[in-house]
């Protein structure tokens, strides 16, 4: 492939690209300052440690944000242990549960949730009330729902083909419209990445539910599925189908036609590729996470680029590989003009997104999310490495072609493994609310929480992981009124149950939430009690028991 001025000059528009995208989304990262948004319950009725003189009907637990309860782990055990909820509801905002009662015995009540925010993570909590006399709250065995380890390691290899059926279809389309030939042979790359990306949505629906609701893919039942399917997930996977039969039609035009596709067939081909990859953004963290728009867009422009690279490397491959595979030297100019966008692109969009996840060097470096990340720049160097020798291979031609499919194939290799950090790292919890996740392998974390109501405030413990060890535990205070509590003095402690009394120090995170550090060295019931006063001297202290396993 012999280089002239007029050869330099897509290479010099796609400089002046990428410093333009690099120059806007770093003005677009400095600006953003997200916020992790997880769904919290607000306010109980009845509240928290209520001594009630009559059963109640019901339970309600309104929360900050909508949710989706999960059915089987969310209710109210009696004080024999049994189940006594008979059935669930929700307001049309999705922010308050209602959970029907059968409360004739006596004695103190365990009440349970277990719902999916926004971002597709479980997040549970716990509380008590009783009934005419407090007694030993009851375990809450009977409302304990886990994740399947299977059911986790096929949401990962779905989300990851659909990945991979996606990059293949974006790249391969890239090269089709750039000239590649064989047209046909081109073209069944896109249409094979699309069918895939087709069968991995309708597969990945089911997975969530089995997911979310914390069964087996055989016990799924159809009120999880009906469930996913009217949540963003479910949204997502339908928009991806109608999308793959929107480009079926545009598809068959290029490869029929003789002609040279037109810019208004290119530009509908691409707005539908785009249109695809903002399906997974939309199913994601990026709802979840303030601004809201700052973090779709990142995540996005992020994950567009990054396949489109990964699928052009892989149709060159097979180009490369198969006799009758050509790569004329526009095509190849095409491509090498926009190869430096696509890496500015990801470089940039993934730096944004990452500072709205992780906001210290402890969340990079001691969280899983964290991790991932690290090991994503580590290979993103790596690919960049041999992407030169790719791109040196790609511009001597036939001559290069024996050295094509070994750089290719390397940098296929290593694209893969990013593929499949991303697979994870978008089922793991952001760094932001993970920064005590010291297992590796976890990846997903619930919350517990309980609510406790005073003369003066109610107030949230959450306690996270909610396992034996180190701990966090935040107490998230509001007045009676629905406002932050502004305590301006505090004391706390904290003790097995039965045991004596440890003293917790706590700091002020903001106006109505404190936060400290615990090292829970055993299951059981662990107390915490805390004092708060405000600034005209009024003090209220509240207990809340946390059963940890």
């Amino acid at each position: 492939m012999r280089s002239s001025s007029n050869d330099r000059r897509p290479a010099a528009f796609a400089t002046r690209l990428a410093w333009t995208s690099l120059a806007a989304a770093l003005v677009g990262a400095l600006w953003a300052t997200g916020a992790w948004a997880h769904a919290t319950a607000t306010k109980t009725d009845p509240a928290s440690g209520a001594l009630l003189d009559t059963p109640p009907s019901e339970v309600v637990v309104e929360f900050n944000e909508p949710v989706t309860p999960v059915d089987a782990a969310t209710g109210v055990v009696a004080p024999d242990g049994d189940r006594a909820d008979t059935g669930l509801t929700q307001n049309e905002d999705e922010t308050v549960l209602t959970i029907a009662v059968d409360a004739d015995d006596e004695g103190t009540y365990l009440v349970g949730y277990r719902v999916v925010s926004h971002d597709g993570h479980p997040v549970s909590g716990t509380f008590t009330f009783s009934v005419g006399a407090e007694t030993e709250a009851p375990s809450a065995e009977a409302l304990v729902a886990g994740t399947d380890p299977f059911v986790q390691a096929l949401l990962y290899g779905n989300r990851w083909f659909g990945y991979a059926a996606l990059a293949l279809a974006l790249g391969a389309g890239i090269l089709l419209v750039a000239g590649a030939r064989p047209r046909h042979l081109v073209a069944k790359m896109v249409a094979t990445g699309l069918a895939v990306v087709a069968m991995t949505a309708v597969l990945g629906l089911p997975l969530q539910a089995a997911y979310e609701t914390g069964t087996s893919v055989s016990g799924l039942d159809a009120t999880g599925l009906q469930t996913v399917m009217e949540s963003n997930v479910g949204l997502a996977g339908l928009l991806r189908l109608l999308l793959v039969l929107l480009a079926l039609p545009l598809m068959r035009i290029i490869v029929t036609s003789e002609a040279e596709p037109r810019p208004l067939l290119v530009t509908g081909l691409a707005g539908v590729g785009l249109a695809l990859a903002a399906t997974w953004p939309l199913a994601g963290h990026p709802m979840a996470t303030e601004p809201v728009v700052v973090a779709f867009v990142a995540d996005l422009v992020h994950l567009a680029a990054a396949l489109a690279w990964a699928g052009g490397v892989l149709a060159l491959l097979i180009l490369a590989l198969r006799r009758d595979g050509e790569i004329p030297d526009r095509t190849g100019e095409t491509w090498l003009a926009l190869v430096p966008w696509l890496v500015a692109n990801v470089l940039v969009a993934g730096l944004a997104s990452g500072l709205l996840h992780i906001d210290s060097i402890e969340a990079l470096t001691e969280t899983t999310y964290g991790r991932l990340v690290i090991l994503k720049a580590a290979l993103f160097v790596v690919i960049v490495g041999v992407g030169l020798l790719t791109r040196r291979a790609l511009l001597r031609g036939v001559e290069g072609r024996r050295r094509l499919r070994v750089a290719a194939g390397v940098e296929i290799v290593f694209l893969a493994a990013v593929m499949a950090a991303v697979a994870v790292l978008v089922q793991a919890v952001p760094a932001k609310t993970a920064l005590l996740e010291t297992e590796t392998g976890e990846t997903q974390s619930t919350e517990t929480a309980t609510l406790v109501t005073t003369d003066l405030y109610s107030a949230q413990v959450v306690l996270e992981p909610g396992r034996p060890g180190p701990n966090s535990v935040r107490i998230l205070a509001d007045d009676l009124e629905g406002a932050p509590f502004a305590a301006t003095e505090w004391t706390a402690e904290f003790r097995l149950e039965g045991e004596e009394p440890e003293e917790m120090r706590l700091i002020s995170l903001r106006t109505g939430v404190l936060a400290g550090e615990v090292s829970l060295p055993e299951e059981g019931r662990w107390v915490f009690t805390f004092t708060l006063t405000d600034a005209e001297g009024n003090t209220a202290t509240a207990e809340a028991a946390v059963d940890v396993s």
